[in-house]
């Protein structure tokens, strides 16, 4: 009688874990993919320079994306870390050389195509950098 009273307990508990195994699972595979598709974008020639960017004249983080991929890119989002006088990493920072959502270039970045990006830096680089730098892609977006 008491395994009766506990029974529909025990079977939302297994549906629980059910669930729980097939959304790991699940994540798991978009990392997956998400690894596959950042493995066939480049970033080349990032740089420190000075120059226009966005209309501003100042201190800019300037390069070159690649879709050297088969999907068109909405967003890609690059992760530049800042690095002290000692070169220990001072700050990290998101930019977005492809991004819908821009109003100065609100392109999408076809397969087999490249553009240049440039993001001005005066007012976010902290006052302890060193000038150097390290950039990376982690994550994109697709149509």
């Amino acid at each position: 009688m008491s395994l009766i009273r506990y029974k529909p307990f025990a079977v939302l508990g297994v549906v629980i874990i059910i669930l729980l195994i097939l959304t790991i699972y699940f994540q798991q595979m978009k990392r997956e993919e998400l690894q596959n598709e950042l493995s066939k974008v480049e970033l080349q020639d990032v740089r420190i320079g000075a120059g226009t960017s966005k209309g501003k004249l100042g201190t800019a983080i300037f390069g070159i994306i690649s879709n050297n991929g088969e999907r068109t890119i909405k967003i890609a989002t690059m992760s530049v870390e800042f690095f002290d006088e000692a070169g220990e990493r001072s700050t990290v920072h998101k930019f977005f050389p492809v991004n819908n959502y821009s109003f100065s270039d609100s392109a999408a970045l076809e397969p087999g195509q490249s553009k240049e990006f440039g993001f001005p830096i005066d007012e976010i680089v902290p006052e302890n950098w060193g000038g150097t730098i390290t950039s990376r892609l982690i994550d994109l977006k697709f149509k």
